[in-house]
């Protein structure tokens, strides 16, 4: 292995000291374990769950055949690029498993990374406490992109994490709905607004010069590296820092009131760029550059990409504002018709 991630001293002190303590033959198998997979030729002894296990992440490489062949299964796909894994199982991942490869004269995988546990508003989750934390519920109220991101970005990857619905909320909230969100979503309006949602230059001609595109690309590099190395954290930051930028250059520019002044060819070289990372925002990191947009096309309508998350206080506080508002009117009237009278 190329590589233990992450690459905490911890880990790697503790991978170490397991070596250098010693390393010693272990047993493919034990006695009596009844649910184990039977040693062949010899029935007092089962396969060791973890020979078993860790052989898997080969096996599954192979195709539906009638006789696995091992062969064939490493050229399906091995040696892999990265294990990812619980950290309570490095010792499996980072010691037993390349020993077993090594034995068999396969290679090893070149990169073993263990994530962190995550606990629930500072708790550890169990069902006897009733506070797991169940993803499928989580994705159907919130949506995939919010959960992707709340994780990815609150959860340095390698280290323990936790999650509250309140962070959450706000987390999604400030992040995809306030920055990302509104940068696509003003800009779009502003260009269908005032250009029938039609760009009227390319976006190579528009980010001559431009210092906003160069933010940009330095950004999307950054972000870029990031994920190749696995920060993910850092990656989302570089993303988040990508909608900061925009929107400080809208708001720099003010293009609506060049428009307002007749001022349209003026902003022809400043706003049309924004458009180039309007569409950025709905591709893949390795998919983004300039210059793909041009004259003439037609730009998607302008709508929510990301949804402003209520948490059940603001529901709650709006809830008790409409009913002091009914009151309000209902007294008003009884006034009036005692005046009246």
């Amino acid at each position: 292995m190329s590589a233990i991630k992450p690459v905490m001293k911890v880990a790697e002190k503790e991978v170490q000291g397991w070596i250098k303590s010693g390393l010693r033959d272990f047993s493919i198998s034990r006695a009596s374990v009844d649910w184990g997979i039977p040693v062949p030729d010899d029935k007092t002894q089962t396969i060791y769950v973890w020979f078993d296990a860790l052989l898997g992440y080969i096996s599954a490489l192979s195709d539906d055949q009638e006789q696995p062949d091992l062969l064939n299964a490493v050229s399906s796909g091995w040696p892999a690029s990265l294990h990812l894994i619980g950290k309570d199982i490095l010792r499996f991942h980072a010691v037993y498993w390349p020993a077993m490869l090594m034995s068999a004269g396969l290679s090893l995988p070149k990169m073993v990374f263990g994530h962190g546990f995550l606990t629930k508003d500072g708790m550890k989750m169990g069902k006897s406490l009733g506070n797991t934390l169940e993803p499928n519920d989580l994705v159907n109220k919130f949506g995939t992109d919010a959960v992707r991101y709340f994780f990815l970005r609150e959860v340095e990857f390698g280290n323990d994490g936790d999650y509250s619905e309140e962070r959450f909320i706000n987390i999604v909230n400030a992040h995809l709905a306030n920055t990302i969100g509104n940068l696509l979503n003003r800009t779009l309006g502003l260009l269908k607004k005032n250009c029938q949602s039609t760009l009227v230059v390319d976006s190579t001609t528009a980010a001559e010069g431009n210092a906003f595109k160069d933010n940009v690309e330095r950004l999307v590099d950054k972000a870029r590296v990031h994920y190749e190395n696995l920060s993910l954290s850092s990656a989302c930051e570089a993303v988040l820092e990508i909608g900061n930028v925009g929107n400080s250059y809208m708001d720099e520019r003010a293009p609506w009131s060049l428009f307002k002044q007749g001022g349209f060819v003026a902003i022809e070289d400043k706003q049309m760029p924004k458009q180039d990372f309007s569409l950025m925002l709905e591709q893949d990191l390795s998919d983004t550059k300039w210059g793909g947009l041009k004259g003439g096309q037609v730009m998607a309508q302008p709508k929510p990409v990301f949804a402003r998350i209520e948490n059940q206080t603001e529901v709650e506080d709006k809830g008790v504002a409409v009913g002091k508002n009914v009151k309000g009117k209902g007294k008003l009237k009884q006034a009036q018709q005692v005046a009246g009278a």
